[in-house]
């Protein structure tokens, strides 16, 4: 009997032990990482627009490879010890009070390398450092003066993966349903499908953007309308620096970007259907061969073809393919064929609440249309708004909208997207926004993490606010208008400032 206590308080010191250890270094990480993250120097630059610009979004796509920086995790010591992590940038546009100004928020340590790339696509642009121009109002729950609205656009569309047979998956939450991942390997529209890489006359150009810009030009006195696009380098979510972004819950196992493009295509082409001994033909549909030893036992080998057996999936021909297969699998290699970056795109418009115009919201749903694509070969962006309750008892007391509203104009505020430290939790949520509804949100934060600290210290909080686009994209959703947007509130200079010719005589 007392071997059997010795073994079960073994195991019991063993269990606090661990759960000890996890304490220390989970909390040891979130020190480490909000020290790393107070330490950086961030900066806005304003670019101020010349009366012309004559490049096409190709221009912006290639300016935007200052801000692909996969430095500061290379090494376990920085991300462990030294609590680094991705570096990540901001593209924004500002409409204050209906006046549109153009953003890039960057650490000062690239401020060189982002202005000399900008200047050397756009040499008419002037580039001044700015303030954070989110100090000019500020909205928190308990506000009787500024009122707020918010919307999140992640990509839309989604596959169901399937096993070795062909076979979908079903969904382990919705019983009776297929298992759904994220497409995010299928393209928006971008400025390629509108046309503009060729650099048309500004009377034939037909830009994407101009919704929007119309939209924020069209405000007036004591509102805002901010426009977001953070940007960060996916290739750190490798498995080796950073867990993979994608996480397929059937299998439990996590996949790049790139892992994840590679087994729709492999989808694809595969053949639900097939006998046994079969031929097996490749890609390109070509009969498979193999060598096996002759059967008179000399020792020498012939080629065979390869047939079909229980365990193995067919592949279709090239001819087998369907035309919408083909425009897929076109889609896919466009896609990866091009820096691949996680991003967050959001907008917020915040008004005083005698100034607020509840027919704005409707702006907000339609802005992001323009690059939707249909067919199965293109995505399209969601509308996810921060007031997302269908029914009164959801909001209950109304307590739970204006903490909503807070977090994310919190978030727009913060830059935040890629590092979060605790998990959404929708039972939770109901219970502090009542016990926290005197609080300021940073006692809230404060509890949450001492929350998923102490009971949730192996769990890694995964953002669902991020999507994966292509260089190509992000140029898209974010680049400088030329002259045929003509918004009367967007300012434009005659030239940029420049320093003297070094040949002038003495």
């Amino acid at each position: 009997m007392q071997f059997l206590i010795d073994i079960l308080l073994l195991v019991v010191y063993a269990f606090f032990t661990l759960l000890v250890f996890a304490w220390c270094w989970r909390f040891w990480l979130l020190y480490a990482q909000q020290k790393h993250q107070s330490k950086i120097d961030w900066m806005m630059l304003e670019i101020k627009l010349p009366r012309e610009i004559n490049k096409s979004p190709l221009a912006m796509e290639n300016a935007l490879t200052s801000l692909i920086h996969s430095s500061g995790v290379p090494v376990w010591w920085k991300r462990k010890i030294l609590g680094n992590l991705p570096i990540f940038s901001s593209l924004e546009i500002a409409s204050i009070e209906g006046t549109i100004h153009f953003y890039f928020r960057v650490q000062r340590r690239f401020k060189n390398v982002v202005e000399s790339n900008l200047y050397a696509q756009y040499p008419g642009i002037e580039i001044v450092e700015a303030e954070d121009y989110t100090k000019l109002i500020h909205y928190h729950h308990l506000s009787e003066d500024v009122e707020m609205w918010g919307m999140f656009y992640p990509l839309v569309k989604s596959w169901t993966p399937t096993d070795e047979k062909g076979k979908p998956w079903p969904d382990p939450k919705k019983k009776g349903e297929d298992y759904k991942m994220r497409a995010d390997y299928l393209p928006i529209k971008t400025y390629v499908d509108f046309g503009l890489d060729r650099d048309p006359k500004e009377e034939f150009k037909v830009d994407p953007l101009v919704p929007l810009l119309e939209f924020m030009g069209s405000i007036g006195k004591g509102e805002h309308v901010w426009y977001q696009v953070l940007v960060q380098d996916e290739s750190n979510f490798n498995g080796q620096k950073f867990p993979k972004m994608y996480l397929n819950a059937m299998n439990h196992e996590h996949w790049s970007f790139a892992d994840l493009g590679n087994e729709r295509k492999k989808q694809i082409r595969k053949i639900k259907k097939v006998k046994k001994d079969d031929p097996v033909y490749d890609e390109n549909g070509i009969p498979r061969e193999t060598t096996v030893p002759k059967k008179d036992g000399s020792g020498s080998e012939v080629r065979a073809m390869v047939y079909v057996d229980n365990r193995e999936i067919q592949e279709k021909k090239e001819s087998q393919l369907t035309i919408d297969e083909k425009d897929e699998i076109e889609k896919i290699n466009l896609k990866v064929s091009k820096p691949i970056v996680s991003v967050s795109v959001r907008i917020v418009y915040v008004a005083k609440k005698e100034k607020f115009n509840p027919s704005y919201i409707a702006n907000t749903f339609n802005v992001m249309k323009n690059y939707n694509g249909g067919g199965n070969s293109l995505n399209a962006f969601s509308t996810v708004p921060v007031d997302d309750y269908d029914f009164p008892w959801q909001n209950w007391q109304n307590k739970r909208a204006p903490w909503r509203k807070e977090e994310w104009f919190e978030e727009y505020v913060e830059r935040e997207a890629f590092h979060i430290h605790a998990g959404e939790r929708e039972e939770l949520e109901k219970w502090e926004d009542r016990a926290f509804w005197y609080f300021p949100l940073k006692t809230r934060k404060m509890w949450r993490m001492m929350y998923e600290g102490f009971l949730h210290p192996f769990d890694h909080p995964v953002s669902i606010k991020l999507s994966c686009m292509n260089l190509e994209e992000v140029a898209t959703i974010y680049h400088f208008p030329g002259a045929m947007a003509s918004v009367p509130n967007l300012p434009r200079i005659d030239s940029a400032k420049s320093v003297a010719p070094t040949n002038l005589p003495q």
